[in-house]
């Protein structure tokens, strides 16, 4: 077991798809030539740029990260300590 509860990989997720997208958006390619360039389906690209609720496998997001020079990589999270 690594420590990781469903949640925290769910934010985790979440902060992946921001950043990809953000990525993505800002690269100056086209769907189409970040769809050819990374070998993925056009209509995977343009749903996952041009939608905020679409997301992609990690292998997906894997391929399209390696085009936009982007690492994905784990990192554990430190848990906020309660105030008091």
């Amino acid at each position: 077991m690594t420590g990781y509860q469903f949640s925290d990989i769910m934010v985790c997720m979440s902060d992946i798809d921001e950043q990809l997208r953000e990525a993505a958006r800002n690269s100056g390619l086209s769907i189409k030539a970040m769809s050819d360039r990374a070998g993925i389906p056009y209509a995977a690209v343009h749903g996952f740029v041009r939608s905020d609720g679409r997301t992609m496998t990690l292998r997906t997001a894997a391929k399209l990260a390696v085009l936009l020079g982007l690492e994905l990589r784990p990192v554990r999270r430190r848990k906020a300590r309660p105030k008091g």
